[in-house]
């Protein structure tokens, strides 16, 4: 899996792919088990949360339409590694990640993922039905250092994203600096559980590591439902 999707995936559409990720699992909800890591994303890509992904899909389609000639394998479990992959070939840590996931055949819920526009409680919120703390959503927040969004290199996976967080240059009134950043990634940097996290990871890359890979080893986990043995 992990050649065949080496071969579609360059540093420029990592971000896509791990977007890809956070779409499909960031749906689960605790207190009635719908959502997480099921593939589902296939069904809800006309979503306006969505837009945008269908590229993505349309490049590991490529991979899957080889790796299923050896061994059929499902969506989820493709996405999720896909997801590993693209950290991993931006120079971010290298995450494990177990197989035997089952496509959902219905779209999730909708309105299940957080919007852009939610403040640091209501990240927070969101977050929690998820199964996620606030130490996990900030460091899962870190893979905003991908892309276009203005957090340092887009296709280097780094702690530029929390040492640019610490600076608020969109507070500076010049031009671009406006534009860095979605509001609730503005909001992390005003909550005070929130800003104690980012700035450990500001210091101190290797722990940011170790703490993104270890949540999304538990994102991609949450809400699948497995193959049994």
């Amino acid at each position: 899996m992990r050649e065949e999707i080496g071969k579609v995936l360059s540093k420029g559409k990592a971000a896509g792919v791990l977007r890809l990720v956070f779409h499909d699992a960031g749906t689960f909800d605790i207190y009635d088990k719908t959502g997480g890591m099921n593939g589902s994303i296939l069904h809800e890509l006309d979503r306006p949360e969505n837009k945008g992904l269908k590229k993505s899909v349309k490049i590991l389609e490529k991979a899957k339409s080889q790796i299923d000639i050896l061994y059929p394998v499902s969506w989820a479990d493709l996405i999720a590694v896909a997801g590993a992959e693209a950290v991993s070939v931006c120079g971010g840590p290298k995450i494990p990640v177990q197989l035997g996931r089952i496509d959902s055949m219905l779209a999730d819920p909708e309105q299940k993922l957080p919007e852009e526009s939610l403040d640091a409680a209501g990240l927070k919120q969101c977050f929690q039905r998820t199964g996620f703390s606030t130490q996990e959503l900030v460091a899962l927040s870190g893979a905003h250092t991908l892309g276009s969004k203005g957090f340092g290199n887009p296709t280097i996976f780094d702690n530029s994203y929390f040492k640019i967080l610490l600076e608020k240059p969109w507070l500076s009134s010049a031009g671009m600096s406006a534009m860095i950043g979605l509001p609730s990634d503005r909001a992390l940097v005003e909550d005070d559980e929130c800003t104690t996290w980012i700035s450990k990871y500001a210091n101190d890359q290797n722990l940011f590591f170790e703490d993104f890979k270890d949540a999304y080893i538990k994102l991609v986990n949450t809400g699948a439902r497995w193959r049994s043995i």
